[in-house]
């Protein structure tokens, strides 16, 4: 039988997790096979009309829906989940029988790619993956050593690849000189992780101002500013003059949870949902709690959740690290995206920081166990889930913040400082 989708070999930059992951099936505890519409490609669909193996072809017919009409190639039809469950009508033994049957190959680019995600800027490949997967969440947020880069053979389809493109007057290799520089400002020593957000909301204001007035030859010297204001000390003492605002950072991104709750919790996931209830102490029907008590309960959890990070000292410098991978920041991985400028980038990048700390904060309690590392891995895979494949959520962030008077990166600060 002709391959279906042909894959090339490639060499690509990764952090060791990635190197590490193996999907782990049939033992994962929040399958991707289920609870998401999962899109089928025109080229796939049409080999599921043809294929010749008869009881595959029936439950097929049954499982797979053709758009009508379909908004592009790449989403041409989808998988009818099982009502009842959620789950793929296509898993035997939480297994993939397109798999199994027709081979790796045969997976649309949807389910051939998940949990990874491939890019590509200019010469450079490197490969992430998403959080949203459990054994990815563990082996990327849990290992010291879990962003330490290596280079390595990987299998791509290259229809299917992320490209960035120039964009600004900035060469490619320029870009990937100023993403891996950010990279490396979250990776110092020197600073908490917070104050390392700042020097980068500075970073990326100060770049597009650059780039605006199209002087990309700016770029270097910015870099250069940037380290000397971190090795100085000067970038620690401005983070010191930065008071917090507890009670705006409670209202914002309890705000912004509440979004999540407009949505049906899977069983697997619900566990996070009634432990952030519980640590709010928010009505067990409605949800709702009093202004004052949401705002108590997060500074008091804000005020332990470092005591209990300490079982897991890399999870948060992991997680934004691994989103600024993806996301290829500070230039979005969609070159097409209006909201692919530094200063967006950053915006949405502190948003999801701060919306999962106000998700760890308050399930810490004075008056119960602080939360161990597997609940707290736990909690940034569900956050990973319901908000990173969301595509209206950055639009929900935009808009949040902007009623909530979060404009500028100077005001950002304050929604960033504990």
């Amino acid at each position: 039988m002709a391959t279906l989708h042909p894959t090339r070999r490639v060499q690509a930059l990764m952090p060791l997790y990635v190197q590490r992951f193996a999907c782990i099936g049939a033992q994962c505890e929040d399958t991707c096979c289920s609870g998401w519409t999962v899109a089928i490609d025109k080229k796939t669909y049409e080999s599921y009309l043809q294929t010749d193996q008869a009881a595959l072809a029936e439950r097929m017919s049954a499982a797979v829906q053709r758009l009508d009409p379909p908004p592009s190639d790449a989403h041409h039809a989808r998988i009818a989940l099982q009502p009842d469950t959620g789950e793929c009508p296509l898993l035997e033994e939480r297994l993939c029988a397109v798999q199994k049957a027709l081979g790796e190959d045969k997976l649309s680019d949807v389910c051939f790619t998940y949990p990874r995600k491939v890019q590509q800027a200019g010469e450079v490949y490197q490969q992430a993956l998403s959080l949203s997967c459990p054994e990815a969440a563990r082996l990327a947020l849990l290992a010291e050593d879990a962003f330490e880069f290596t280079e390595g053979p990987i299998a791509v389809r290259p229809a299917v690849v992320a490209q960035l493109q120039p964009q600004s007057g900035l060469s490619l290799d320029l870009m990937n000189e100023v993403r891996f520089f950010c990279l490396q400002v979250v990776r110092g020593e020197g600073l908490q992780l917070w104050q390392k957000l700042a020097v980068l909301g500075l970073f990326c204001e100060r770049l597009e101002q650059a780039l605006q007035a199209g002087a990309p030859g700016r770029v270097a010297d910015l870099m250069q500013s940037t380290r000397e204001l971190i090795t100085s000390g000067q970038a620690a003492a401005l983070c010191e003059g930065i008071a917090a605002q507890h009670d705006m950072q409670a209202l914002t991104f309890h705000l912004l949870w509440r979004f999540s709750e407009t949505l049906h919790a899977r069983p697997t996931q619900r566990g996070v949902f009634e432990a952030i209830a519980a640590g709010l102490g928010a009505d067990p029907h409605t949800g709702e709690l009093p202004q004052a008590q949401l705002i108590a309960r997060y500074q008091e959890g804000l005020a332990l959740l470092p005591t209990a990070l300490q079982a897991a000292p890399v999870l948060m410098q992991h997680l934004v690290l691994n989103d600024m991978l993806r996301d290829m920041f500070p230039f979005g991985s969609n070159a097409s995206d209006d909201k692919a400028k530094p200063s967006a980038q950053f915006l949405r990048l502190a948003a999801r920081f701060g919306l999962v700390r106000f998700m760890l904060a308050v399930q810490c309690r004075t008056d119960a166990p602080l939360p161990q590392p597997s609940a707290l891995v736990r909690t940034v895979q569900v956050f990973a889930r319901r908000f990173q494949h969301d595509t209206g959520f950055a639009a929900r962030v935009d808009t949040c913040f902007e009623s909530m008077g979060w404009g500028g990166v100077e005001k950002l600060f304050r929604l960033l400082s504990p």
